[in-house]
C-alpha cells in the first residue's frame, strides 16, 4: 500500500516544519503545493497579495527525498488540490490523504488510520473526526448538539476511483464513510493580525461578514461568546476549556490569551450580529419544517 498526502503552503510558516513532521514517518510521499499568490475568491487579494511564505521557507523544511513541491497558479483551492491528486494518481499511490498544515494526528492514531486503509476496499472517500481549537490549544469549539467532536469534509481519496476535488475540500464520492480517527485542527489558532490575513484570502472570504465577525467573534471573544463559526454561526456554539489529554505537538500551539476590553458600542453590535444569527436559525429550522410537511 502506498500513500500520498498534499499540504497547501499559503501562509503557513508557522506550521510547515511541524505537519512535516507530522506526516513524514508515515507516508510515502507528500507533495506541497505552492502558490506565489492567493486564491482568486477576493480579486483584489489576488491581484495584490502575495504569499506570506516563501519559497525558501518551504525548501528550508523540505530536505525528505519524500517530499515534492508542487508549484502553481491556482485561481481556486479545489485546482490546487486537485493539481496534487493527478500527481498521485499518475504515480500509482494506492491512498491521497488531506492534511492541511494546521491539522494534526497523534501518533496512536497514524497507526490506526494505516491500518484501516490497508483493509479498507468499499470506500472512496474517508472523513476523520476531529477537534477545533479556538485561539490557543487550551480552548476547543463546542457545536449545536453540545460535543466538542466534529467531523471534516474529507481526509482520505483513493486514487483508483474516479473521484477528484469539487469545490475547495469537497469531492465528487460515491461511498463516503466517517471513521472516527481524530485530528487536532488548529485552523483557528492564531494571532489577531493572521487571522485577518486569513479571512482575506481564504476559500470562503465571499461567505462572511468580516469585519462584524472579526470584531464580535474573534477579536473580542470571552468563554460567553456565543455563534462562532464564520459562515456558520450557529454550527460553533462557543468554546470551552480543553480538559482531555493533550498531545506533545499541542504545546506549540498554546497561545496565551489577554481579555478584550469592550466597548458599549461593541456589546451593541454583538447583541444585533447574535439576535440575527437566531433569527435566521429559526426561519431556516421553519422552512425545514414546511419541507417535511409538502415534500
Amino acid at each position: 500500500m502506498k500513500i500520498a498526502v498534499h499540504i497547501l503552503a499559503y501562509n503557513v510558516t508557522r506550521f510547515i516544519q511541524a505537519v512535516l513532521e507530522n506526516a513524514l514517518p508515515h507516508v510515502d510521499k507528500i507533495y506541497i503545493a505552492y502558490p506565489n499568490r492567493p486564491w482568486g475568491y477576493v480579486q483584489d487579494s489576488r491581484d495584490t497579495g502575495a504569499n506570506p511564505t516563501t519559497l525558501a521557507d518551504i525548501q528550508k523544511s523540505a530536505s525528505s527525498s519524500k517530499i515534492e513541491i508542487v508549484q502553481g497558479d491556482w485561481d481556486t483551492e479545489e485546482a490546487m488540490r486537485n493539481a496534487c491528486l493527478q500527481k498521485a494518481k499518475a504515480e500509482g499511490f494506492d491512498w491521497f490523504l488531506i492534511q492541511d498544515a494546521d491539522e494534526f494526528y497523534t501518533e496512536a492514531t497514524w497507526e490506526n488510520i494505516k491500518a484501516y486503509l490497508a483493509s479498507n476496499t468499499e470506500n472512496d472517500l474517508l472523513i476523520t473526526t476531529w477537534y477545533n481549537f479556538w485561539k490557543s490549544s487550551h480552548y476547543v469549539v463546542t457545536y449545536s448538539n453540545g460535543s466538542i467532536k466534529g467531523t471534516n469534509a474529507g481526509f482520505a481519496l483513493r486514487c483508483a476511483s474516479d473521484i477528484h476535488f469539487t469545490s475547495k475540500r469537497l469531492t465528487n464520492a460515491r461511498a463516503p464513510k466517517i471513521i472516527d480517527f481524530v485530528c487536532y485542527h488548529y485552523g483557528y489558532v492564531m494571532s489577531d493580525e493572521q487571522m485577518h490575513e486569513k479571512l482575506k484570502t481564504w476559500g470562503h472570504a465571499k461567505e462572511v461578514n468580516t469585519p462584524a465577525w472579526f470584531l464580535h467573534k474573534w477579536r473580542n471573544w470571552d468563554e460567553t461568546t456565543e455563534f462562532l463559526h464564520p459562515t456558520n454561526p450557529s454550527h460553533w456554539h462557543k468554546a470551552i476549556r480543553f480538559l482531555l489529554e493533550q498531545p506533545p505537538f499541542a504545546e506549540q500551539f498554546a497561545l496565551a490569551l489577554h481579555t478584550p476590553k469592550k466597548k458599549n458600542t461593541d456589546r451593541l453590535g454583538a447583541w444585533y450580529y447574535n439576535t440575527k444569527v437566531a433569527i435566521n436559525k429559526e426561519i431556516h429550522s421553519y422552512k425545514q419544517v414546511l419541507k417535511s410537511i409538502f415534500s
